[in-house]
This record gives structure tokens, sequence and C-alpha cells, in this order.
């Protein structure tokens, strides 16, 4: 079974891919629109004629959009920006939970996820549980780490110090 971080790189590689899909079509079906002179629904109908058969609904759809909205003459500016988007670095993703022994105020949260989000450069998904038992402080699962500054703990290694004086 996939866990989520395999399941979003798997996402991330199929928006990858059929957003460079995309674009190779608008860029491949661009100067047969140049072709387009009429604005309006009229655009839009002389535009949908000069698209291949094989093109995406999606692609379809988009570049109608643009020949109704008068904007075919922009299309190499838009594939531009669409191959610029596309090659933007993607940030990864991670799953981090936030154990604590009370619930948090929102203001408490919101600072300890800016401090998470600044440590590690990445786009958290954070949930938060409530366990009594860790007595005080926080737990934190972050991705395949833990950073466990709990109270429980804390008292644990003490008493194991204790008992190896």
């Amino acid at each position: 079974m996939a866990t989520t971080t395999d399941s979003r790189a798997i996402a991330g590689t199929l928006y990858e891919a059929v957003l460079s899909a995309m674009v190779s079509q608008l860029r491949a079906t661009a100067p047969r629109l140049s072709q387009v002179t009429a604005t309006g629904s009229t655009a839009a109908a002389e535009a949908n004629r000069l698209l291949p058969d094989g093109i995406y609904p999606e692609t379809r759809n988009f570049v109608l959009s643009l020949a109704q909205e008068g904007m075919l003459g922009d299309i190499d500016e838009v594939i531009a920006a669409l191959e610029a988007y596309s090659q933007r670095p993607v940030r990864q993703q991670v799953d981090t939970e936030i154990t604590s022994a009370v619930a948090l105020s929102p203001e408490q949260q919101q600072q300890i996820e800016h401090d998470l989000r600044k440590r590690y450069d990445a786009d958290l998904v954070v949930s938060y549980t409530i366990d009594e038992s860790i007595i005080g402080g926080l737990i934190i699962r972050i991705g395949d780490q833990v950073l466990d500054n709990s109270l429980r703990t804390r008292l644990s290694a003490v008493q194991r110090n204790m008992l190896e004086s």
C-alpha cells in the first residue's frame, strides 16, 4: 500500500506529465491559431476548426476560451508562462503530527507551524492530537523524524540515569 508521501509523488509526476503534454499541444497548434482573425464566438468556431482531432478536451476548451476573449494573439506569452510555471521547483509536502498533553490554542498552533516550515522548508500537512499521558511538552512527527520533547520522555530519561548511577 502506498504511503501518503508516495501518493503525492505519483500525483506530482502525473501532474507534470499532463501539463507538459498540454503545453506541447498548445505550442504545436499556436502557428495555426495565428490564422484566426475573427472575434468572439466566430473566433472560437474558427479556432475549433483549426485544432487537431487528438487534442485534449481541456486544451481545446482553453484555446476556445482564449479565442472567445480575443486573446489568441497572446498565446505565445501564455505558453511561455505555462512553461515557466511547470518548471518551478515543486515543494515537497510532508505529513506532520503534533501531539500535546492539552489542546493547543490557534496562536500556539500557528507559531509551531511557522517554526517548522521555516526549519524544514516544506509544505507541511499538519494534524494535532492530544495524549494526556505525555504530561507536558510536545511530540512532533515530521515525515520519518520524531522530535520528542515530552515531559514523560524527560522523566523517563532522569529515571534511567538514576537507576544507572
